[in-house]
């Protein structure tokens, strides 16, 4: 398969798909505006404000479970154990946090399509040994690091509110306290980004020479 046929696939292959998301965008931000603003639709109305995170019971007597074995016995099988899903009800002023925090989070999956669309546009053209590219490639990866950041934190104040409900205490958002693959994907895109970086310096010092 030719490269430049696999570059114009990618390249309108991502912008396909940042249209798709961008309209998802726009249905979540006039659905949840309607929803959080209509007083008839006070209760849990729209599937656009579940959290993502689900919450499970982590104390002792509800981890004594019954496993299923494999024929040979080489693996078993764990049931899931009262595992919940969390939605925000509207009018409230966690669904107003949560509605922006989404809107941010969109607003990332947005922005990295959209930059890795000028890098592919710069191959296309025949000029990927630029600084435009370098630049792209570390908004990138900030992009991804960010995001990966503000999940943690989201999940941090979660937390918070599911301790201070009125819930039994014992749950938890799993592995809430974590850093994600967002930090690693972006610290390889940034040191791609850096060694690009030294390439094209490399061949602007050539050029100079010749």
């Amino acid at each position: 398969m030719k490269p430049k046929f696999i570059i114009s696939f990618l390249y309108y292959f991502i912008w396909i798909a940042l249209v798709v998301l961008t309209l998802a965008t726009v249905l979540f931000l006039v659905t949840s505006i309607i929803n959080m603003h209509d007083k008839s639709k006070s209760g849990f109305v729209s599937e656009f404000m579940e959290s993502g995170f689900p919450i499970s019971i982590y104390h002792d007597a509800a981890t004594k479970v019954d496993y299923s074995y494999a024929s040979d016995s080489a693996f078993r099988y764990i049931p899931v154990i009262k595992e919940y899903t969390v939605q925000v009800k509207s009018n409230t002023s966690l669904a107003y946090y949560f509605f922006i925090f989404k809107i941010i989070l969109l607003s990332l999956n947005l922005i990295a399509p959209w930059f890795i669309l000028k890098i592919l546009k710069e191959i296309k053209h025949g000029t990927p040994f630029n600084l435009r590219s370098v630049k792209y490639l570390k908004i990138i990866a900030v992009i991804f690091i960010t995001a990966d950041i503000l999940i943690f934190i989201n999940n941090l104040i979660f937390n918070q509110f599911i301790n201070q409900s009125e819930l039994q205490h014992g749950f938890q958002f799993p592995n809430s306290y974590s850093i994600g693959h967002g930090v690693f994907i972006g610290l390889v895109i940034w040191i791609l980004a850096v060694i690009f970086q030294r390439g094209v310096e490399l061949q602007n010092e050539n050029d100079l020479t010749v």
